[in-house]
């Protein structure tokens, strides 16, 4: 893994207030505010109000082909039967040991081994499942079956169901993306383990309601669903391929899909947002910064990415992140290049705060 070193928080002490206030006249009256637990807006506002924001973190990337090895090791040395997942979690040091990858989302790899089954289990943070090689695994949301073919993306809302198994005789991979450190912030998670019985069970299962959201702009007027989330958990591949081929370029130079709702046209989750990015080859587009966090799955070609102060070349199955307010460049690298872009962004635009700005 490598990072930047770029600005860092400013703020080298718990109590700069103390200090400032050696030389004030009203350093006696700070003295005793702090005493009774209170603090001066006027000597602390630079630091609980920036001028603007402020990333804890630096841009990070992680190569598939240090993984890899770790991946296989996993699947050999560690029983399913013995733990929830068998997921190996991308962590950034600059949170100081927490398990995160960029602030508020977490990335990971999943492996299962042929027959392995992971158990259910349900919680409160959002999470979604992009196959990156695990044709032959299911995985099962809300009694639902949706199957995990090349570039599919499987969407486990709050609270939903969800386990895997590999049906095939061959292991299997794929991406995950979650909020758990933002769930976690909010001190709102709940951890829900299913049985290991219930695995079995879901052997009968077929995709049920997934089948009247199998084909875009069609929709029964008899349908209800009045849960925040997206009734569509299987978003697949073929399709965002398609789409990605369609669709005219932004103004940074990508073009860009966002994964949606299709009762609202929203985010697929109250607190979880994912596109796919295509790059034209040798196409360097404008640079962007956005007061939300990303993290990014190099899907398929090669390209470089210029994120705050680094720069990093990246290959398909490589992810790094993009901490917020960081200006982020991207360019493909011999022929077109996709990305699968997991964000933070639908919090932001529900609080009103979302921003962007093209350099």
């Amino acid at each position: 893994m490598s990072w930047s070193t770029g600005p860092m928080s400013t703020s080298s002490s718990a109590n700069p207030g103390s200090r400032a206030a050696a030389a004030r006249p009203d350093a006696e009256l700070i003295a005793e505010l702090e005493a009774s637990r209170l603090h001066p807006l006027w000597t602390r506002y630079r630091e609980i109000t920036p001028i603007a924001p402020e990333a804890a973190d630096r841009a990070a990337v992680w190569r598939w082909s240090d993984i890899a090895p770790f991946a296989e090791r996993a699947a050999r040395e560690v029983p399913i039967e013995d733990i929830e997942r068998r997921a190996l979690i991308m962590v950034n040091p600059d949170f100081g040991g927490r398990t995160v990858t960029t602030a508020n989302l977490i990335a990971a790899f999943t492996v299962l081994e042929p027959g392995d089954r992971a158990v259910p289990h349900r919680h409160t943070a959002a999470a979604i499942r992009f196959s990156t090689d695990a044709e032959g695994a299911a995985t099962f949301v809300n009694g639902r079956r949706c199957e995990m073919g090349k570039g599919d993306l499987i969407v486990t809302p709050p609270m939903c169901w969800h386990g895997h198994v590999n049906e095939s005789r061959r292991r299997t991979i794929w991406f995950d993306g979650a909020n758990i450190p933002l769930i976690n912030e909010l001190g709102v998670n709940v951890f829900e383990p299913g049985r290991p019985e219930d695995a079995r069970s879901w052997e009968e299962a077929d995709e049920g309601e997934e089948r009247l959201w199998a084909a875009a702009g069609l929709m029964s007027p008899a349908h209800a669903h009045e849960a925040p989330h997206t009734p569509k958990f299987r978003y697949p591949g073929a399709e965002m391929r398609a789409m990605l081929a369609a669709v005219p370029a932004s103004p940074d130079g990508g073009r860009w899909v966002r994964y949606v709702n299709p009762l609202t046209a929203g985010a697929v989750m109250p607190a979880l947002d994912c596109y796919a990015l295509r790059l034209a080859k040798g196409a360097a587009g404008r640079a962007r910064r956005t007061t939300w966090n990303a993290v990014c799955l190099a899907v398929s070609g090669e390209g470089r990415s210029e994120i705050g102060e680094t720069g990093f070349d990246w290959v398909e199955n490589d992810i790094f992140s993009i901490p917020r307010w960081s200006w982020a460049r991207h360019r493909a690298i011999g022929g077109e290049a996709d990305l699968l872009v997991v964000t933070d962004r639908v919090v932001q635009e529900s609080l009103g705060v979302a921003r962007e700005e093209l350099e």
